[in-house]
């Protein structure tokens, strides 16, 4: 396992998972770096709402489906 990032990291490496990099991809258009950049906005939308890492995702009033195809 790599060491813990700090608050001071400016980049970071990580392998991705294939549902993470579809994710990113679907995010960003087929575009890695804009799916990440896509998904930092629209967590800093949910905390702006109030959301914190501690909460169940059901608290944004959103549905998720974590079932695979």
């Amino acid at each position: 396992m790599a060491r813990r990032s700090s608050p001071n990291t400016r980049n970071f490496l990580r392998i991705l998972t294939d549902p993470q990099r579809i994710i990113l991809l679907s995010a960003g258009q087929g575009d890695l770096t804009k799916g990440f950049e896509n998904v930092l906005d629209l967590y800093q939308w949910a905390y702006n709402k109030g959301f914190r890492p501690n909460m169940d995702l059901d608290s944004l009033g959103i549905s998720v489906n974590n079932q695979q195809p």
